[in-house]
């Protein structure tokens, strides 16, 4: 037993701990990726800035990453809901819609973003055809103010599968008895939602939450295929990113990084208690 708690531990320092100290230590340095750039300490400069005129964009990629995570939490775990409580019923539709909902989950994100650059191409794509219908034009993911809607709508696509995975189950664990019981008793349908299904599905709903909040924070790969950070959709995780690997300058691109961690753990954490707090106070 002790020898696999250590490998576990062993497993998790290598690939957790280690990297985000040397991204810590890398972030007080003016580190490039540039051959035979030498590394100077630069202590806190990275960090101080942020917020200068010296590297601008960090407010705005705060106030985009704040929409981005909100609108995909929300958005992921209602529909994700409505689904799961669509599937739970046995129909002739369910096995087609759970194909459509699950198989995002499979597709890389790659795979993901040229699908639909391709049906928003602005040209000949068939949402730009859809759109001629009413005599308008768009260059959607090059839109200001269309490309992050669209962004957050892939997301919400591209991973609504699993949340409904994760409530389906959910629903599935609680006993047809309950509700029979609560039918017979003459509780309507709503307060058999209210009363029944959502307490009982607490623990799902936190886990859901959770990975939703987590996820959209460390998003930057669907938005490097979709729009590269540019039309408003340049988010702490993209511009850490830019900053490391098409600047060149990882210092600054670890220091946010590091940023993007510690907001990340702020949300989460208080997060992570209140929905412990509420499942326990649902259930009693």
């Amino acid at each position: 037993m002790w020898s696999g708690i250590l490998l576990a531990l062993a497993v998790y320092a290598l690939f957790g701990l280690v990297p985000a100290l040397v991204n810590t230590v890398v972030s007080f340095t003016d580190y490039a990726l540039y051959p035979g750039a030498p590394v100077n300490f630069t202590g806190w400069s990275n960090y101080t800035s942020m917020f200068t005129s010296e590297r601008p964009g960090f407010m705005q990629a705060l106030v985009a990453t704040v929409v981005f995570v909100t609108a995909v939490t929300v958005a992921q775990n209602v529909i994700a809901l409505a689904v799961a409580h669509r599937l739970v019923r046995d129909t002739r539709w369910n096995g087609l819609l759970r194909v459509l909902v699950f198989l995002p989950i499979v597709l890389g994100v790659t795979i993901v973003g040229l699908v639909w650059i391709l049906f928003f191409e602005p040209g000949q794509g068939p949402a730009a055809s859809l759109w001629g219908l009413f005599g308008a034009k768009s260059a959607f993911f090059g839109s200001d103010s269309l490309a992050m809607p669209l962004v957050i709508g892939v997301q919400v696509w591209q991973n609504v599968g699993f949340d409904t995975l994760v409530l389906l189950g959910g629903l599935n664990a609680i006993s047809p008895e309950i509700y029979q019981a609560a039918e017979i008793d003459g509780v309507s349908r709503w307060r058999r939602l209210s009363r029944i299904t959502f307490p009982l599905l607490a623990p799902a709903v936190t886990v859901t939450l959770l990975l939703a909040v987590v996820g959209s924070f460390t998003t930057y790969n669907l938005i490097y295929v979709l729009t590269a950070g540019q039309h408003g959709t340049m988010t702490l995780g993209m511009l850490s990113f830019t900053a490391a690997f098409t600047d060149a300058n990882l210092g600054y691109g670890a220091a946010l990084g590091t940023v993007l961690f510690l907001m990340t753990f702020i949300v989460a954490l208080p997060l992570m208690m209140y929905l412990r707090h509420r499942e326990a106070r649902l259930v009693s």
